[in-house]
């Protein structure tokens, strides 16, 4: 039975609803919710078997191996932000590429433009004065 007074008190409320779905043992919950935060959070451990297998093997591990697993789990949640970060930086770095190539295709759409209507106040300059000239 899943206690869900104990879920509700010691995990963060993005795991509530989704702990509802294990058989966690109350010991684990209310002594090392930290563990069953990391397993739950986990990216290796993917399916809900591999996850449910866990809370079922912890309270036939010792404090060693609980160690060792937690462990794991957090190098594995520090490695997944490392790269989260990285690629983060990266997909900053292309859109402030491609945000600066439209800056400089628009300011060089700019230019072509003003040289246009440059172009046709030269040309319509020399028509006035043709037209002047003309007149004299």
């Amino acid at each position: 039975m899943v206690n869900i007074e104990l879920i509700q008190q010691k995990l963060p409320q993005e795991l509530r609803e989704i702990a509802k779905n294990y058989t966690i043992s109350d010991n684990f919950l209310e002594t090392m919710s930290d563990i069953i935060i990391l397993v739950l959070q986990s990216k290796s451990l993917d399916t809900q078997q591999e996850k449910q297998s866990w809370f079922d093997l912890l309270p036939l591990m010792n404090q060693e191996q609980v160690d060792k697993l937690r462990d794991i789990l957090t190098r594995e949640k520090q490695k997944l932000e490392e790269i989260e970060k990285k690629y983060e930086q990266k997909k900053e770095d292309v859109v402030n590429k491609y945000v600066q190539k439209y800056d400089e295709s628009s300011y060089q759409n700019k230019i072509v433009q003003l040289k246009e209507n440059e172009e046709a106040h030269k040309e319509k300059e020399h028509e006035e004065a043709d037209a002047l000239l003309n007149n004299l």
